[in-house]
């Protein structure tokens, strides 16, 4: 081994490499169940040493499992998330005192002992991140910690694994270790015994620290050992103070495609000054793609389906409104529902609007009429060119309105007639006329909640029947001129998790008890159509 100028060891910083998947499972988790906490989150990430790129460390959706799963061919990373709930908050933070207080937790686990029980603390990483889940816009930024040690003089230049005399001794000590424990471990090489043995690091013993090569995984390309090697540096120090000025040896284990290692290097370093851990510094936040100081952002509208874009942020908003106005709103329920409208004018328009703007997406309208030149100024699912045609039918342009508007909506419309009491049914519809019938009832056998939304009282009485035959929910809103009415007819459906509460100055009425919008009539429905 040639002698050659001492010059300091440099490192290659780690660059971090996330998966959309990892931002996908990041909005999942913020919706349904972090809200508005924005409450460290612990995640895994891992970096591979089998023909690596760069100095890559990647995550992906896989992190925020309870136990790390790296892939095949390589080794886990242990991190924290702080996803903050405002820019305004992600700008704010104190970027110092959280790599700070990362860098602490590493030490703590240096000094307790739990890295020699699980190595892959010493490969660590922050994440700083705030969502913007509306226009799916993510801004982070990577840091991983790493105590501002004295620096490492390099007494000569790297030497490859396979320049060792008897190279395949230590190659075959190496691969007889599994695969998951080879992130970080000592190689003992005593060649007047002619042993080689690997130890983990909690078998380390001073007195044959002549004989150790400190090996790790190491995902550099470069002739430069990766940043992790800095952390098990500092480790190994702060577990041994004697080590300081010594010599010692690091071996980065790299995998070729064939996993051979042996172009592995070989690092002798020595650390002449101690370092005192109770006022290090800490170093590791990421450079951005301009290669400066400051946080990364990636848009991932470009990487999803407008329709699952379009629901993604329905459902922002309508779990705002929950946790906000009515924690106790059980929005899953409400998209299973199942909506038949009874008419699609003015009323069945505002009521199919609102209902897709409170998550219902289960929505059917039955109706008969023709988009004429008045209804789009006071029916907002038709337009002027609706009119124009002169043919569009009421039910089904507004079916595939709510489509537009919403692409994840169920929607049908049903072109019927309405068989009403007080109207003459001549011979040539009574087939139509039952096959109407026989349709209206199949409709409301298959949903869970009807709608009267019609103009005129008769057409309103046959839904009622069918909604009491059936025990189905009914809603029932009118307009008049000068008055409107809105009510839920009542129900003999067994009650579930209905209970009735007492209102000091009102008069409950449970739902078994209600009556139905002719129960008060003092005359029988008919024609009104003649006298309109």
């Amino acid at each position: 081994m040639s002698e050659c100028n001492e010059q300091i060891l440099q490192f290659a910083p780690f660059e971090s490499f996330v998966s959309p998947t990892f931002w996908h499972k990041l909005a999942e988790l913020k919706l349904d169940y972090d809200r508005l906490s924005d409450a460290e989150r612990s995640v895994f990430g891992h970096y591979t040493n089998r023909k690596a790129s760069g100095c890559l460390l990647e995550v992906d959706y896989s992190a925020y499992n309870s136990a790390a799963q790296p892939p095949k061919f390589s080794h886990a990373a242990v991190g924290t998330i702080y996803n903050k709930n405002t820019i305004e908050e992600f700008k704010a933070l104190d970027k110092t005192a959280l790599l700070a207080a990362e860098g602490k937790r590493l030490l703590a686990d240096m000094k307790n002992g739990r890295v020699l029980n699980d190595a892959s603390l010493l490969a660590r990483f922050t994440v700083l991140s705030f969502a913007d889940l509306k226009s799916h816009s993510y801004y982070y930024w990577f840091a991983f910690p790493c105590p501002l040690t004295p620096t490492l003089r390099l007494h000569c230049d790297p030497l490859r694994l396979k320049g060792l005399p008897e190279s395949s001794r230590y190659i075959d000590a190496i691969c007889a270790l599994p695969a998951e424990s080879q992130n970080f471990f000592i190689l003992y090489a005593n060649e007047e015994q002619m042993l080689w043995e690997t130890r983990s690091l909690s078998g380390f013993n001073e007195q044959e620290a002549e004989h150790y090569y400190y090996c790790f995984a190491d995902p550099s390309e470069y002739e430069n050992p990766a940043w992790l090697m800095r952390n098990y540096v500092a480790f190994l120090l702060q577990q041994c103070p004697k080590l300081v000025g010594q010599t010692l040896k690091f071996m980065g284990l790299r995998y070729d495609q064939q996993m051979q290692l042996d172009n592995s290097l070989i690092w002798q370093v020595s650390q002449a000054e101690p370092c005192d851990y109770e006022q290090v510094q800490f170093v590791g936040w990421e450079l951005n793609r301009n290669g400066k100081m400051g946080p990364r952002m990636v848009n991932m509208r470009d990487s999803m389906d407008p329709a699952k874009l379009a629901e993604n942020v329905i459902n922002l908003n309508l779990k705002l409104m929950k946790w906000r106005l009515v924690p106790d709103l059980n929005l899953e329920i409400l998209a299973a529902t199942k909506c038949l409208l009874f008419g699609a004018g003015t009323l069945g328009c505002a009521v199919a609007r609102n209902l897709l703007s409170w998550g219902f997406k289960h929505i059917t309208l039955l109706d008969n009429g023709k988009v004429g030149y008045s209804n789009p100024v006071r029916q907002s699912l038709y337009t002027h060119a609706d009119a124009v045609a002169g043919n569009r039918m009421k039910a089904t342009t507004a079916a595939s309105r709510l489509l537009e508007i919403n692409p994840s909506t169920v929607s049908k419309g049903f072109v019927l007639e309405i068989p009403m009491l007080g109207h003459t049914i001549g011979e040539s519809l009574r087939s139509q006329t039952e096959e109407h019938l026989k349709l209206i009832e199949q409709q409301v056998q298959a949903h869970d909640v009807i709608f009267l939304l019609t103009d005129s009282r008769e057409s309103r009485w046959l839904p009622t029947l069918l909604g009491a035959a059936h025990e189905k929910i009914v809603i029932n809103a009118a307009l008049g001129f000068d008055s409107y009415l809105v009510m839920r007819h009542g129900s003999n459906r067994e009650m579930v998790g209905d209970v009735i509460q007492e209102i000091d100055g009102l008069k409950c009425i449970s739902g078994q008890q209600l009556g139905c919008y002719f129960c008060n009539d003092v005359t029988a429905p008919g024609n009104v159509s003649n006298q309109l």
